[in-house]
């Protein structure tokens, strides 16, 4: 019966400096690399540097608003944010996707997607109802390539493509303990190049 737990207890051993000697190089990141001959040598390879959280890539398609959402933008005018204190991400593409009965701008970044792409994502608390943003988006985008409507909970997405960029615009009541800014509508922009 002793012999029995000795054999295990001394299996257990092995096992776990085997473990220690495959899985403590993998655990610290450290690549071995082995010299010709019988010298054996441990490079550490240095990180991966931090990036500056820029941006990889800037927007390069030019930006054409056609006429009938210029239309819709030249008829809103009194209630388009004009971002006087710079507080919208750099080079976003105001004259094609104006924010619309802006309260207050919670976030604006300029991104570079998954896909490599660049684009901004924005995102904005409005003291006008939910259905009142919907109208001017909806009227903005309708005629558009790829247009969409979504209701999904409370929320809805408007999808479309406009001069080589999709858009996506999610409307939703806003809820001040998620978002820590008061108003009735929060909505999210998304902007990508295709």
């Amino acid at each position: 019966m002793k012999l029995r737990y000795v054999l295990i207890l001394v299996l257990l051993v092995g096992v776990l400096i085997i473990a220690t000697i495959f899985f403590i190089p993998k655990l610290t990141n450290e690549n071995t690399k082995t010299t010709e001959g019988t010298n054996s040598t441990t490079e550490t390879q240095p990180s991966e540097p931090i990036k500056n959280n820029q941006p990889d890539v800037t927007a390069t398609t030019p930006i054409t608003v056609p006429d009938d959402m210029q239309t819709v933008i030249n008829n809103n005018t009194e209630t388009i944010f004009v971002d006087s204190t710079n507080q919208l991400a750099t080079a976003y593409p105001t004259k094609l996707i104006p924010l619309y009965g802006v309260q207050t701008v919670s976030s604006s970044n300029q991104i570079t997607t998954d896909s490599g792409n660049p684009g901004w994502t924005t995102a904005y608390v409005s003291d006008l109802t939910t259905d009142d943003i919907l109208t001017f988006y909806r009227s903005l985008l309708s005629s558009s390539e790829n247009f969409t409507e979504e209701a999904i909970s409370s929320s809805t997405n408007l999808k479309a493509t406009v001069s080589g960029y999709n858009i996506s615009i999610t409307v939703s009541p806003n809820n001040p303990e998620k978002t820590d800014l008061a108003g009735n509508s929060a909505i999210g922009i998304f902007i990508e190049q295709v």
